[in-house]
């Protein structure tokens, strides 16, 4: 076999081997920042309102300072809306105001929180021109800086009349504002570290102000704070005892209380997540691993499948500011280095869920059948919220259709059948957990020919019977408006015939007869009336003919009677003929003798006609 085959064989087998070898799986959540930071992000998308803000100034600023921690800009497409960025949103309005709003602690922590959002924005120049009207933040921090001797020379406090009022808790934030602003060198930072560091209790912690048990947050606040220190003359073993007492507060599930006893706290958490960063260690290490639990782990189990952070386990306090803080831990951004410098800049989030193939398309056109199927498949990308199925709408043609097409977890169908012809109007809803919406509206028509309608004759109509001319007695009249009903008769049983009686005429040569003997009568059958029905008639049965029938028949012993009587008459008068005696009436005697028979016989016909 020659080199050149030997190299096709191997190049073949390598394409099937390459072509056999499927394509490495990908994650549920392929997004490096981490599942609670997305979803984060998830849910702050969520709250965005149309003027870009996030609600109030402060909570704005927290918003700001989660999104650039998480590796985005305030300033992409992806937050703004209509042009409206968290960033514009603080510019047009007045920091004095809001730094006594509802939702500020003090004005101290408000100012310093302000600061090291523009420069999360990547705006520090506008720390100097800032909000309507405009004003210096820093110059405002700095108004509530006690620079006089004394024991709170150095120190921050919202109240002028008694300079202790949550003096730690001010200070902490104002030296994290001055170390993002760049005046971490100068007097004023050395004289807010010098006299932080002298505020540490015997238990190794720092309370919000004098008089007051410590707190973790505060303390892990002050780890920060203190490490930011340059210059020489701090007690080396004030961080070193913070950290001791943070690691003595620690629970059993790796978070962090507010206070020693109490449960596991967002803020506090983060704020100790990033003390831990701070003095250099790993939130995930072994060193802050409880059980297999960590601060991180922790702090994740807080989150709601909103995307929101409780402050404590099943309380929702200040959602904006508290899941802005945990973004912020959980990305690993500590305040001695953030928002100073940014992490990298990196893809924005997909926040809306993704229709990712939907049917049938726009504008689509049915001509041979009523009958279409809606399709739609739906996701809401690495490491969102998810959608939320029961908040998901189908309408068709402006009717809920919801409930028919059933949405499942990746897809929804919906038949529709026997659809008129015209243009029908569908639209998709999908939402997720965070309550982030997708929305498409799309129109397809029906047009199906209407088939060409085949005419149908007329039934012809019945003949109707036209009855034979035939006359009705007056006794029984019709009305004319009632239809006549054909019908037939039911025959008449034909009487049976009287014998035929023969009468016998004795002869002259005979023996005369008895006195008043009545002869014999010889007569044909008188025929019985017709049983036929008269077509005319109500009845179907002929009822007239009928009943002239049936009377001619009731005095046919009548008749008899009376022929009987006028033969018997004739015979006598014939008797007396035979004897030679003129009859009375003329003619000769033989005539009349004729003329009475036959009109005895004439009687016969017409009484039997």
């Amino acid at each position: 076999m020659s080199r050149r085959i030997l190299v096709t064989v191997a190049l073949a087998a390598a394409v099937m081997c390459l072509a056999a070898t499927p394509p490495p799986a990908r994650t549920a959540n392929s997004d490096p920042r981490g599942r609670p930071v997305t979803k984060g992000l998830d849910y702050l998308h969520a709250r965005q309102q149309s003027n870009g803000g996030f609600g109030t100034m402060a909570s704005t600023a927290w918003s700001i300072l989660a999104i650039a921690a998480s590796g985005e800009r305030v300033d992409n497409k992806a937050w703004a809306i209509g042009g409206k960025t968290p960033f514009t949103f603080m510019q047009a309005r007045s920091h004095t105001t809001a730094a006594s709003g509802y939702d500020v602690e003090n004005p101290v922590v408000y100012y310093a929180q302000a600061i090291m959002a523009y420069v999360a924005a990547g705006q520090p120049g506008r720390v100097f021109l800032a909000g309507t009207p405009r004003i210096d933040l820093l110059a405002k921090l700095y108004s509530y800086q006690d620079l006089a001797d004394g024991p709170t020379k150095g120190s921050f406090s919202p109240s002028s009349s008694s300079r202790k009022y949550q003096a730690i808790h001010t200070t902490v934030w104002a030296i994290a504002a001055m170390e993002a602003i760049g005046e971490s060198g100068g007097q004023r930072f050395d004289l807010a570290t010098s006299w932080l560091a002298g505020q540490q209790r015997t238990d190794g912690g720092f309370p919000t102000q004098e008089g007051l048990t410590s707190n973790v947050e505060d303390t892990a606040m002050a780890i920060q704070a203190l490490k930011l220190v340059r210059a020489p003359g701090i007690d080396p073993s004030v961080i070193p005892s913070a950290r001791a007492y943070l690691k003595a507060r620690q629970r059993s599930n790796g978070g962090f209380p507010y206070l020693a006893n109490g449960v596991t706290s967002a803020t506090a958490t983060s704020a100790a997540i990033q003390a831990i960063l701070a003095l250099g260690e790993d939130p995930d290490g072994s060193a802050w691993a409880v059980g297999g639990d960590t601060p991180r782990r922790a702090l994740a189990a807080l989150q709601r499948s909103s995307g929101a952070f409780n402050r404590r386990p099943g309380t929702l306090v200040e959602p904006v500011p508290t899941t802005s803080w945990a973004v912020t831990a959980y990305r690993k951004q500590a305040f001695t280095i953030f928002p100073r410098r940014r992490p990298a800049a990196i893809t924005p989030f997909v926040f809306r869920p993704t229709l990712t193939t939907v049917s049938p398309k726009q504008g689509a056109r049915f001509t041979s059948t009523r009958s279409v199927l809606l399709r739609a498949s739906y996701s809401d990308g690495s490491g969102g919220t998810g959608v939320d199925r029961s908040m998901c709408r189908l309408f068709v043609d402006g009717r809920n259709r919801t409930k028919a097409a059933g949405f499942g977890r990746s897809s929804v169908r919906l038949q529709l059948k026997n659809l008129a012809n015209g243009v029908h109007t569908w639209q998709i809803r999908i939402v997720d957990f965070a309550g982030n919406a997708q929305t498409l509206k799309r129109t397809f028509t029906v047009s199906v020919p209407q088939p060409t309608p085949t005419p149908i004759n007329p039934p012809a109509p019945h003949p109707t019977p036209i009855a034979p001319s035939t006359t009705i007695p007056p006794s029984a009249p019709i009305a004319p408006s009632t239809p006549i009903a054909p019908s037939t008769a039911a025959p008449r049983p034909t009487p049976t015939p009287y014998p035929t009686p023969t009468a016998t005429l004795y002869p002259s040569s005979s023996a005369s007869p008895l006195p008043n003997a009545s002869p014999m009568i010889t007569g044909s059958v008188i025929p019985s009336p017709s049983a036929s029905p008269s077509p005319g008639s109500r009845t179907g049965g002929g009822s007239g003919a009928g009943f002239v029938s049936g009377t001619l028949l009731a005095m046919f012993p009548i008749g008899i009677v009376l022929s009987s009587l006028v033969l018997e008459r004739r015979t006598h008068a014939l008797s007396e003929a035979s004897e030679g005696q003129t009859l009375p009436g003329g003619g000769s005697d033989w005539e009349r003798i004729k003329r009475a028979v036959a009109k005895s016989k004439d009687l016969f016909k017409r009484s039997g006609s």
